[in-house]
């Protein structure tokens, strides 16, 4: 993982490029940026990368969302590291939390409650597989989604 010194690594996995144009967009920055574009990418660029966290689309080719998230929570170099799922399958939302997701956010999305979930995670510096207590993640806002 990254040290305290350096911008946090944020591994960036959907197969659409404008959507992973959008998350470096709206997160801006402060971080360094790794990219896959399907789920067998994702666990390479993981494993080699070893990300500060992972913004994962659950509808990946060749290997499912899900299926990479099951693999990370069962890697004991990658199981810590936070991990938003990010999608237009509201419906997965539950197997998302049962596979070790950290937050869940619904495309469309809101710009700060993307921001908000990193920074959250990020200072937490843990991963964990409790969905948010109050205003979770996922949770339909006000204003324009992206």
């Amino acid at each position: 993982m990254s040290s305290a010194a350096a911008r946090p690594t944020i591994l960036v996995c959907d197969d659409e490029p404008s959507l992973r144009e959008l998350v470096r967009a709206v997160l801006g920055e402060d971080y360094v940026y790794a990219e896959a574009a399907d789920g067998r990418a994702a666990l390479t660029l993981a494993r080699d990368v070893e990300p500060d966290l992972v913004v994962l689309d659950l509808m990946l080719p060749i290997v499912s969302g899900i299926d990479v998230l099951e693999q990370l929570r069962r890697d004991e170099r990658l199981a810590e590291v936070p991990v938003i799922v990010i999608t237009a399958w509201s419906h997965a939302e539950a197997s998302a939390w049962t596979a070790g997701a950290d937050r869940f956010v619904s495309k469309p999305f809101e710009p700060d409650e993307l921001i908000a979930a990193v920074e959250e995670l990020l200072d937490r510096g843990v991963g964990s597989t409790e969905p948010p207590k109050s205003g979770g993640a996922g949770s339909a806002g006000a204003g324009a989604g992206l």
